[in-house]
C-alpha cells in the first residue's frame, strides 16, 4: 500500500521528511509518493518554480528507498486539484488511495474541488499540526462531512473509502513559510532543510524576495 503526500513543498523541509517516514512505519505503508502541486488553488503562487521545487524534493528523498515522487500535477500545469490526482491513482492501485495531508489543509476541505466525491474515493491520513487537535478535526468533519468515519487503527482499510486516520505521534514545528522568511532576512536555515537543499537554495538565490 502506498501513501500519497500532496503539497507545494516550497521548499521541502526536515518536517515533511521525518513525518512521512513516521507515517510509513506506523501504518506499514510500502511507499510514500510525494505529489508536488503545480499551483495549489487555495494558496498564493509558489515562490520557487515548479522545477526548483521538484529538484529539491528529488535531492531530499534520494537516499530513502521507500520514498518516491510523482510529478503528474506539475506536468498537468494549471491549478492542481486533489480530486484529479486521486482519480488517476484509483485506476492504478489495487486498493483505495490514501492521501496524506496536514490539519491546516484538511480543515479547508469544504473549499476543495468536489470534496464529497473526493471523500467517496479516498482515505485520509491527517497530520496534527500547530495547535490543531483531533477534537477540532472531528468537530469540523461532523459539521461539514458527517459521512467520514474516524479510525484509530494502524491498519488502513484497503477496500473502503471515507476514513480518517489522525496521526499525532510527532509534531515538528517547521514550516516552509518560516524557511522562506529566514532566507529573505539573510538568516540561517541550517538543520531546517537537508544540507543539499540549503546549498541549492543559496546557489539558485531562491526566496530572496
Amino acid at each position: 500500500m502506498v501513501g500519497l503526500y500532496g503539497g507545494s513543498f516550497d521548499p521541502v523541509h526536515i518536517g515533511h521528511l521525518r513525518i512521512a517516514e513516521d507515517v510509513r512505519e506506523y501504518y506499514g505503508l510500502d511507499r510514500i509518493i510525494f505529489v508536488p502541486a503545480y499551483h495549489s488553488p487555495l494558496k498564493r503562487k509558489s515562490r520557487a518554480s515548479a522545477s526548483d521545487r521538484l529538484h529539491m524534493l528529488k535531492i531530499s528523498i534520494q537516499y530513502n528507498p521507500f520514498f518516491d515522487i510523482d510529478d503528474l500535477e506539475i506536468k498537468r500545469k494549471g491549478k492542481s486539484y486533489t480530486i484529479d490526482t486521486i482519480k488517476h491513482y484509483t485506476q492504478l492501485l489495487d486498493h483505495i488511495p490514501v492521501f496524506i495531508v496536514g490539519t491546516d489543509a484538511f480543515l479547508t476541505l469544504h473549499r476543495w474541488k468536489n470534496p464529497q466525491e473526493l471523500i467517496c474515493l479516498t482515505n485520509f491520513i491527517v497530520l496534527g499540526r500547530g495547535k490543531d487537535t483531533q477534537e477540532k478535526v472531528k468537530s469540523y468533519v461532523s459539521k461539514n462531512f458527517p459521512s467520514i468515519k474516524f479510525s484509530n487503527s494502524s491498519r488502513i482499510n484497503r477496500k473502503r473509502p471515507s476514513h480518517i486516520y489522525f496521526f499525532d505521534s510527532r509534531r515538528i514545528d517547521i514550516s516552509s513559510t518560516e524557511i522562506r522568511r529566514r532566507v529573505k532576512a539573510g538568516k540561517s536555515i541550517k538543520y531546517l532543510v537537508l544540507p543539499e537543499v540549503e546549498k541549492y537554495i543559496l546557489l539558485k538565490k531562491l526566496y530572496r524576495g
